[in-house]
């Protein structure tokens, strides 16, 4: 069902919506976790939404207790703060992937009065919600300093054993936001685990 919602978002990529069924019930098993956790959902990098969208299908999100807070720029990756190769990187994912799908999300959220999307760049946008407790979090950004800068706020607010996914944890290419993901952890004396997926595995 998410694949089929979010064609629109997709057209420009040759292929069309990307099969990412394991990724996806990968968020599904660390959603389902944090139901039993203090706090809200939380998602970064939500474009048209294929990863949020499942969990909230999923997990028949409009009856949970809890808010979901999805954020993003919904136009693509922001070129701030990236060295060259990422700045290539990114030009190259918004020429040919991304585009404006702020309606599109709109409407695929709809369904899910506690889907809470939220416009703009990351971390300076998570300003606009009032997120007291975390119980699962997503990074998917693309961006590794923005990555850093978010999970440096976010952290905190994580409840004890909550899981957060990192979406591009371990594909080439994302090098840099392997590392940073690497040094954060072991700063805070933690270790990630890498999936088959390519998506890390981070428990707080």
């Amino acid at each position: 069902m998410s694949a089929e919602l979010n064609k629109e978002g997709w057209r420009k990529r040759k292929r069309g919506v990307p099969d990412i069924r394991w990724r996806a019930h990968i968020c599904c098993w660390a959603a389902q976790h944090g139901l039993g956790l203090d706090g809200d959902f939380v998602e970064c990098g939500v474009h048209t939404g294929i990863l949020s969208l499942t969990v909230c299908h999923y997990l028949s999100m409009g009856s949970v207790p809890k808010s979901f807070w999805l954020f993003d720029t919904f136009e693509g990756i922001p070129l701030d703060g990236l060295n060259e190769a990422q700045r290539r990187q990114a030009s190259a994912l918004n020429r040919n992937v991304y585009s404006n799908v702020w309606d599109l999300a709109q409407r695929n959220f709809a369904p899910f009065p506690n889907a809470r999307l939220v416009r703009g760049v990351l971390p300076g946008s998570l300003d606009e919600a009032r997120i007291e407790r975390i119980a699962y979090l997503s990074i998917d950004l693309n961006h590794a300093p923005a990555e850093m800068a978010t999970i440096e706020r976010l952290w905190p607010k994580l409840s004890l054993g909550a899981i957060v996914v990192i979406d591009d944890y371990a594909f080439r290419d994302h090098e840099a936001q392997y590392e940073a993901w690497n040094d954060f952890a072991a700063r805070q004396g933690k270790m990630i685990v890498t999936l088959p997926t390519g998506q890390g595995l981070l428990i707080r």
